[in-house]
């Protein structure tokens, strides 16, 4: 019989930290402000520690998102010990997925070593020393080589990665390569917190929402009309995904009601930036309830924590960026 996860000690400590996040005045000042104004009030913000003196740049300003994403999440799985601590660490595990990826791709297109490493998070268990052998190495080969070496971001994906590369060096395809690297970190995901039980179930539905998600823009987003290799699925089945492509939206919101609205958005205007928000959106909502609900005995409260960094740094570099719509912003309460 497995152990009870104990989240009450980290769930505590992590809420005493909520007040650092970003919350609704300050989105509702945002939302009101041009471009250039965001960028003006960031510079007067909770971000200026992460600003030199000097005047901050578009780049400055979004390495200074960046950096402090990096300081909200880092020493999150530290305040959960035991069992609780390897569910929370899946969540971190998504960046540890992201920063593999992002190595890999910047080995295998040649990008140089500093960029690859500039797009590395590190704040699960892929650290920057580790991360920078990755960054240094001379092509895809031997990045993937060096990743399986140090057995990350997980066992399970290292052992997947030479697997994956002898198949990317046969098909010449990148997604293909990619998604089965998430598929393997993801099953290795599932199984840990279906064996937590059902403490982790927050974490598992946030995991198999992403994968839904991830599925349903791949399916949509393939010009063939074929069946793109999926991540594992989550409540939505290949075969629900292929309906709604065809405009037969039944199945799939039956399993995912709140993706009836999107979906429907997008029959009419085929807009997949515009649907992928509207989904993210969703996602961050259910976060926040979540959070809300104050359950100290589950797992509520490091996905909403998470999530709302998340979310807080992917609304700023939009808003910097002159892409968000302000309806949008206004709705992303954190707290």
């Amino acid at each position: 019989m497995t152990p009870r996860a104990d989240f009450i000690a980290g769930n505590t400590r992590l809420r005493a930290r909520l007040p650092a996040l970003l919350g609704p005045f300050e989105y509702e000042q945002f939302a009101s402000l041009s471009r250039s104004e965001v960028a003006e009030r960031l510079a007067a913000s909770i971000y200026r520690p992460y600003l030199s003196r000097d005047p901050a740049g578009d780049l400055r300003l979004l390495d200074a998102v960046g950096r402090r994403l990096r300081d909200l999440l880092r020493g999150v799985r530290g305040l959960y010990g035991g069992i609780a601590g390897t569910a929370v660490g899946v969540l971190l595990a998504r960046h540890d997925l992201r920063d593999t990826l992002a190595l890999l791709r910047g080995a295998r297109t040649g990008q140089p070593a500093v960029d690859r490493l500039a797009a590395v998070m590190g704040v699960g268990a892929l650290d920057q020393r580790s991360a920078a052998d990755v960054a240094a190495a001379p092509d895809g080969a031997t990045a993937a080589f060096r990743l399986a070496a140090h057995r990350l971001p997980d066992p399970l994906t290292a052992g997947a990665l030479p697997r994956a590369w002898e198949r990317y060096e046969l098909t010449g395809d990148p997604d293909e390569f990619e998604t089965a690297v998430a598929a393997a970190a993801i099953d290795g995901w599932i199984d840990r917190l279906e064996w937590v039980g059902r403490a982790a179930r927050p974490i598992l539905e946030l995991i198999q929402a992403e994968s839904d998600r991830a599925n349903l823009l791949a399916v949509l987003r393939d010009p063939a009309l074929q069946m793109p290799r999926l991540l594992p699925t989550g409540l939505v089945p290949e075969s629900a995904l292929l309906a709604a492509r065809r405009g037969d939206l039944q199945t799939a919101v039956a399993t995912r009601p709140s993706w009836r609205q999107p979906l429907e958005r997008h029959l009419h205007n085929e807009n997949l930036p515009a649907l992928e928000w509207d989904l993210a959106m969703d996602l961050w909502r259910q976060a926040v309830r979540g959070l809300r609900r104050d359950d100290p005995l589950g797992a509520d409260v490091p996905v909403g924590y998470v999530l709302a960094a998340e979310c807080e740094a992917r609304t700023i570099r939009l808003l910097l960026a002159g892409t968000a719509p302000a309806h949008d912003v206004r709705d992303l309460l954190v707290r």
